[in-house]
């Protein structure tokens, strides 16, 4: 008589979590899966022997555990699929990231006396250098 057992893994995708990756050092999405191992005889899945919470990053496929203590804040800020395609189609993809364009300041246009070039303000009606009427 011959058995044929095994055991195969399986993976459930939880969700999204954005954090620093510890591997390729950049702010990433990575995703939380639910990895379940079970004993199979015949090809068939008979029972669970083991399960571990795993994220992975997008960016370089590096694959971590989560620690028991680190689950409920993996779990409090983890977003769904579903939130993680509406940012993708907004656009707002960086935002999650951190990587964020900043913004260009405004740049503040100075103003000068056409006839000694100092510096003057926009509510002043004479120059304070020459005298010249603005």
């Amino acid at each position: 008589m011959a058995f044929l057992f095994g055991n195969k893994d399986y993976y459930d995708l939880l969700g999204y979590i954005t954090m620093q990756c510890p591997s390729c050092n950049t702010q990433r999405i990575f995703s939380v899966n639910q990895q379940r191992e079970k004993l199979t005889v015949y090809f068939i899945p008979t029972f669970q022997f083991s399960s571990r919470q795993i994220i992975t990053c997008e960016q370089c496929k590096e694959t971590f555990q989560v620690d028991e203590e680190l689950k409920p804040e993996v779990a409090e800020n983890m977003i769904s699929q579903k939130k993680l395609d509406s940012l993708i189609k907004r656009g707002k993809l960086d935002y999650l990231t951190n990587n964020v364009p900043k913004r260009r300041k405004r740049r503040v246009a100075r103003l000068y006396c056409p006839e000694c070039k100092h510096e003057i303000e926009k509510s002043m009606l004479y120059c304070p250098q020459c005298g010249n009427k603005l």
